[in-house]
């Protein structure tokens, strides 16, 4: 298929798909068609005679990778296997499985997530005969994080035994063959570095790199699309500094600034045009962020009109704030016929979640909560997926801490403390010590080596009935947790409530379907039981609701809201202890401007109506305080703002109107 660029996008979209060559930099603000403009860029590309095995696109979730291959595959009309579009920590362990002997790893590795992190942490804690409760063990995990990424040096105050647990800790997941998620980015920039033979394979393979949401890479990430392009040249980054707001987990909006360090030759291209929202929320947004210092300069245009002006909401409390924004959402679904998901609820922090969810059950209206518990959070898929690790890597000691008492098998308190025992002894894994414990010369009790007899040949034959399943290992799966028993050891755990019991042995039954699925897949080649678990270790990260069929109100974060839109947006909250948030400003002054950008963001995720509520009130530590608007509001211009007709008294023929409206709406209804 022909791609015209001149007759699809814009002029300033066309000028940034056509540059194929050489260093680009693209500011694109919010609602710009940034999507639209990089899956064309490809299609361009592709077009041009590069070779689809030499394009990488970067992004930063596996949905929004797949939806970029997806639509280049359609505009291209190609299938396109060879077209790398990923995320960094996937590209990183596509990396690791071709190189990882190199760094002394073995090929079929595990992926921890922050669960598994602390899991071994709490073992190398009991090792060393520490108690972990006695420690903030989310605190030490991501000082570990800081320190393996070069974040930041060892502070002067950190506990006396964080440098040997450090060490520990990495030394077990060498032991297990396994790597954490900042290993994915982490050791492929140390075999780049160690060995130039591999890093020039890389740059001849990518002649052509493209990274989306360049304003949330960190800086390692950085680094490593710079080695990557070094020769090239050919690096395309696409951001928007306004729309900086994940510092908090490494992001580094300053690595524009350092792009045009590194590439002085680049083109800089902005793309201000925005196709979402309406002129007056457009204008609302740019004055905010002009108060900004340390940004480009730019300034959102569009042209569908201004629209109404942002409507202020000035509840009492934090009550009668959701009662008013459901009383105005149900007003404006029957006067627009639109559906629940045209509502997108944005809070500056999780706390204020709650309260509106449990209004929203009362009042019977369907809600989701983005960035609540993932399918693949749940313990009872937890359980099988860690059946399934240890089946296809016995080695992996943070699933089988996980299974060897799910369902409870008798191996108590001291039959583990001989497992680890041996363990440590001969440096091998649990399992590993599992098989010396059984042996025949082994020295150990009988009825230990009873119980753990039983366990080692479950897992045998279960093992070896996986490797020669073909594509049927979810069959093998699903019979192993019908051999122990894992519906009963529910029931037993909801005595009493047979509908919940029910509902979590759902959840393992989906999981068994869904990896049928995968491994039925035709465009599934290799089949491998360990791409599967890297693939869901990876994908369980973006924490994707897929149970999206009815129509709910988007309730999250405003961190959560990025990269989505609303017809209609209510912001609550939107009080100076809030937003900005105080802790974050007592911790770093500095972040004034973050918070504004994420105010920012919050804002142009409306398309056509905009309410931002400021109570009077709000409860504090159980007590109701006067709260102050943010002081964010006061740098948009009261023009744009006009106050909700529930917050006056109507005239009478006010009154008189709104009663006809009603009633004319409900007698089109009835004659429909």
């Amino acid at each position: 298929m022909l791609i015209n660029l001149a007759s699809s996008l814009n002029t300033e979209q066309c000028k940034a798909a056509s540059i194929i060559e050489g260093p680009v930099l693209i500011i694109a603000g919010a609602g710009s068609g940034k999507t639209r403009m990089i899956c064309y860029r490809i299609a361009h590309m592709l077009q041009s005679g590069i070779d689809q095995k030499q394009i990488l696109a970067l992004t930063f979730t596996n949905k929004a990778a797949a939806e970029m291959a997806g639509r280049v595959r359609e505009l291209t009309g190609r299938q396109l296997p060879d077209l790398v579009t990923s995320t960094f920590h996937a590209f990183g362990m596509r990396v690791l499985k071709k190189h990882c002997q190199m760094l002394g790893f073995r090929q079929n590795f595990t992926i921890y997530d922050s669960a598994d992190r602390a899991s071994l942490l709490r073992e190398v804690m009991l090792e060393e005969e520490l108690d972990p409760q006695a420690y903030d063990l989310d605190g030490m995990l991501q000082l570990f994080s800081d320190i393996k990424t070069e974040r930041s040096p060892w502070p002067s105050d950190s506990p006396s035994h964080a440098r040997m647990l450090y060490d520990a800790y990495r030394e077990h997941m060498r032991l297990y063959n396994a790597f954490d998620f900042d290993d994915l980015l982490m050791l492929p920039l140390d075999l780049f570095t160690r060995y130039p033979t591999i890093l020039d394979e890389y740059r001849k393979q990518y002649s052509h790199i493209m990274v989306d949401e360049f304003q949330d890479t960190s800086l390692e990430q950085y680094r490593l699309v710079k080695l990557l392009a070094q020769e090239s040249r050919n690096l395309c980054v696409v951001g928007d500094d306004d729309q900086s707001i994940y510092s908090w987990r490494g992001a580094n909006y300053q690595n524009i600034m350092l792009f045009e360090q590194d590439f002085p030759e680049r083109v800089e291209i902005k793309l201000e045009r925005n196709y979402r929202s309406t002129g007056t929320i457009l204008e609302a947004a740019n004055k905010l962020i002009l108060n900004n210092t340390q940004r480009k300069e730019k300034s959102l245009w569009t042209e569908s009109g201004s629209g109404g002006r942002i409507i202020m909401l000035n509840p009492q409390d934090e009550e009668d704030e959701v009662d008013t924004v459901i009383r105005l959402m149900r007003q404006l679904s029957f006067e627009h016929q639109i559906g629940w998901d045209s509502f997108g609820i944005l809070v500056r922090t999780n706390h204020l979640i709650p309260l509106v969810e449990n209004k929203f059950m009362l009042e019977n209206i369907p809600c989701a909560v983005s960035g609540g518990q993932s399918f693949f959070e749940r313990k009872e898929v937890k359980d099988t997926v860690a059946y399934l690790r240890v089946l296809a890597n016995p080695d992996d000691d943070i699933a089988f801490l996980r299974i060897v008492n799910t369902p409870r098998r008798g191996i108590g308190r001291t039959t583990l403390q001989s497992l680890r025992s041996v363990a440590e002894k001969h440096h091998c894994s649990l399992y590993s010590a599992l098989g010396i414990i059984i042996a025949p010369d082994s020295k150990h009790s009988p009825k230990q080596i009873q119980t753990l007899n039983i366990l080692y040949e479950l897992l045998q034959t279960y093992r070896e009935a996986l490797f020669s399943a073909g594509r049927r290992k979810s069959a093998v799966l699903k019979s192993l947790m019908e051999e122990i028993g894992y519906r009963h050891h529910i029931a037993q755990e909801h005595i009493g409530n047979e509908q919940a019991a029910m509902w979590r042995y759902k959840s393992v039954e989906t999981f068994l379907t869904l990896f049928s699925r995968w491994e039925r897949d035709e465009d599934n080649r290799s089949n491998s039981v360990f791409d599967y678990l890297q693939r869901l270790s990876l994908t369980s990260r973006d924490r994707q609701d897929d149970d999206a069929e009815e129509k709910k109100v988007s309730l999250m974060t405003m961190h959560a809201s990025k990269g989505l839109e609303f017809n209609t947006v209510f912001l609550i909250g939107i009080e100076d202890h809030i937003v900005p948030h105080a802790r974050t400003l007592e911790e770093n002054p500095e972040a004034l401007e973050e918070e504004r950008r994420l105010f920012y963001v919050a804002i142009t995720r409306a398309r056509k109506l905009l309410h931002i509520s400021s109570c009077s009130h709000r409860k504090r530590n159980r007590e109701l305080v006067a709260s102050i608007p943010s002081r964010f509001l006061s740098e948009i211009p009261t023009d744009l703002f006009e106050e909700s007709k529930e917050d006056r008294v109507l005239e009478a023929s006010e009154t008189f109107a709104a009663f006809e409206a009603l009633r004319e709406k409900l007698a089109q209804k009835e004659s429909s």
